[in-house]
């Protein structure tokens, strides 16, 4: 599984150095080293709140990997093509505001039949308990899911 991207920090001149010396002291590479001296030199408090927060964040993404695949199976061919441009404000409003407020745009701003489609694809990815912004991604690609695979 490859690691996540973070943001780049910048550091000063003599700090990196200094950093890139104690590297070649310790044979290991700069991402290692500095990982490592950051992790050191921060609370206790802080580093339970990071392994919180991680334990968290793979309990989710186990959780919602397994119910986007049933979900998707469970929506199967929609049977009509929706307008790309909607799909991406209907991924866009359930980002920003959840399942209750994307359902009532939707019944707003569509046909019957479109209506009926998306009211029905949503409320299945909320029973399966997917995350909002995941299931904005199966939006955003339901015309392209065939017979349950997106």
């Amino acid at each position: 599984m490859p690691s996540p991207k973070y943001t780049k920090i910048e550091i000063t001149p003599k700090a990196y150095l200094a950093l890139e010396a104690e590297t070649v002291l310790q044979s290991k590479t700069l991402k290692s080293l500095a990982s490592e001296l950051i992790l050191n030199g921060v609370s206790q408090e802080s580093l339970d709140f990071a392994q919180r927060a991680i334990a968290s964040n793979e309990a989710r993404t186990k959780l919602n990997g397994s119910n986007i695949t049933k979900a998707i199976k469970d929506i199967g061919i929609t049977g009509i093509k929706i307008d790309e441009a909607f799909l991406g404000k209907v991924q866009k409003k359930l980002q920003e505001d959840g399942y209750l407020d994307t359902m009532l745009y939707v019944a707003q701003h569509t046909a019957s039949i479109q209506r009926d489609e998306l009211h029905r694809v949503l409320t299945i990815c909320e029973y399966h308990k997917i995350l909002p912004l995941l299931a904005a991604d199966v939006v955003r690609n339901l015309n392209n899911i065939e017979s349950g695979i997106l």
